[in-house]
């Protein structure tokens, strides 16, 4: 593991926000819940459904097909849909619809007590054209690139579930002719969380700092949320393997 790298990486997340503290932010706090489920459908198969709802910001549910790689599963790849609704800002009525195309590669591994997670997220994204308040018959469309780094630190000497303490960043990236410059920074996540893990479910409760670039100009919002999220795994294949 080489611990410089992601010492460099956090050190450019700090400096890029002492130049965005320069720029207007506006600051919000939220509450953030989240359902995910992955369900085996066989050594190498997966299904994978997800929703999220943050109040007065936007609700999302996701669903995916995922194929596991090697007898550890270390690596996976998923492709699905994902549909949301985007809450109007303040002042207006319609609420914006979103359909999105969407697919993830993702790559696990353990260095002593620690387990990281690495996640390349793609997306196309439709996103409703809104014109005065009115929802039209056309779609604005962009391409989003994600990239999450994750890291889990597990106490020891725990008998039935396992405590853990969580610290993850992901940054987002708008791809398109219709964003400015064709490539932008669209947000940051910064998480740090405790979380308690059993055999069949996760539960994880976290604070995300959440940083969200205009597409039209240098401003930005700030969202602090308290994120509550619970992961539930299923089995449904005729003779489970460990893997």
């Amino acid at each position: 593991m080489c611990w410089s790298k992601y010492f460099k990486f956090v050190l450019i997340l700090l400096l890029s926000a002492t130049s965005i503290s320069q720029n207007k932010i506006t600051e919000n706090q939220q509450i953030w819940l989240g359902y995910i489920t992955q369900t085996k459908l066989s050594n190498h198969l997966s299904w994978w459904n997800d929703a999220h709802w943050v109040p007065e910001s936007f609700g999302l549910v996701r669903t995916g097909i995922t194929y596991h790689f090697g007898k550890k599963n270390q690596m996976t790849t998923t492709v699905g849909y994902a549909f949301g609704k985007i809450y109007p800002p303040e002042g207006a009525e319609t609420f914006r619809p979103e359909h999105r195309l969407w697919g993830q590669t993702t790559l696990s591994h353990k260095h002593n007590d620690f387990s990281f997670l690495h996640r390349l997220r793609y997306e196309g994204r439709f996103r409703g054209k809104i014109i005065e308040d009115h929802l039209q018959n056309e779609f604005n469309f962009n391409y989003r690139l994600r990239y999450l780094l994750q890291a889990r630190y597990y106490f020891k000497n725990q008998e039935k579930g396992k405590f853990y303490l969580m610290a993850s960043d992901e940054v987002l990236f708008n791809v398109g002719d219709e964003i400015k410059n064709n490539f932008r920074l669209d947000q940051n996540r910064i998480s740090l969380g405790v979380g308690y893990q059993l055999k069949k479910m996760t539960f994880q409760v976290a604070y995300m700092n959440q940083l969200i670039e205009s597409n039209t100009s240098y401003t930005f919002k700030m969202n602090h949320n308290l994120q509550i999220l619970v992961l539930h795994h299923f089995d449904l294949r005729k003779n489970p393997k460990t893997n």
